[in-house]
């Protein structure tokens, strides 16, 4: 494998991000996008009406219809597409000045943690996309665009873990994306910045430490 595959995997990314575009979207789309993820944060997914997005931005019902044709429907999957879009923006600046796998693993880890901590519309995206796995409740368009989204993400941790020389990386990236992802669990979302300096730090050490474990010996009966 060589040694900068990661490299590769993030121009991937990066390659893919621009060709989705969703980058383009107006002002007027952003800030129904951007109130429809607070009202369910808030509220509940299953709470928000195309009437309470109207009153949020203070314009007519009917209005909404002109940015976005298929209704609610539409809003769902372009929030999500806009919360993702974010979330690689962050993500590509934050691996951008890493000068080895390590520094960039260390980097997306750090990214991962502190937005899942500080960002709600981060765990409502990861339980939209645990529903959809379990009931299929996004239109199949939509869900081949996740696990799309899913794929190359994690194929940076991949590519990354296998530069370090650390073998079925695979499965070790998806005990760390869980770690990740259920961040809220163990790092409070109010708690300061020094204290999520120190849980981000954390974070790290724990995503090394399940790198390092003998994956067979684990497996081994007591």
């Amino acid at each position: 494998m060589s040694g900068t595959s990661y490299v590769a995997a993030r121009d991937a990314f990066a390659d893919r991000l621009e060709e989705w575009g969703w980058a383009g979207q107006s002002a007027s789309r952003r800030r129904i996008l951007e109130a429809f993820l607070e009202l369910a944060i808030a509220n509940g997914f299953n709470s928000v009406s195309m009437r309470t997005i109207a009153n949020a931005v203070n314009i007519k019902p009917p209005s909404l219809y002109s940015h976005f044709p298929n209704g609610r429907d539409e809003i769902v999957a372009e929030s999500l597409k806009w919360h993702f879009h974010r979330f690689g923006v962050a993500l590509l600046e934050a691996v951008g000045q890493a000068a080895s796998a390590e520094d960039f693993w260390d980097a997306m880890v750090r990214l991962h943690f502190t937005r899942q901590v500080r960002l709600p519309e981060s765990n409502l995206w990861d339980l939209l996309v645990a529903t959809d796995r379990a009931a299929r409740i996004l239109p199949d368009e939509l869900r081949t665009q996740v696990d799309d989204w899913v794929r190359m993400h994690q194929n940076m941790y991949v590519a990354a873990a296998m530069d370090m020389g650390y073998p079925e990386a695979e499965e070790r990236v998806k005990v760390v994306v869980t770690l990740l992802e259920g961040a809220t669990r163990w790092a409070s979302p109010d708690c300061d910045d020094e204290e999520l300096e120190k849980l981000t730090d954390r974070a790290v050490l724990l995503s090394h430490a399940v790198l390092r474990l003998d994956l067979h010996a684990a497996a081994q009966p007591l």
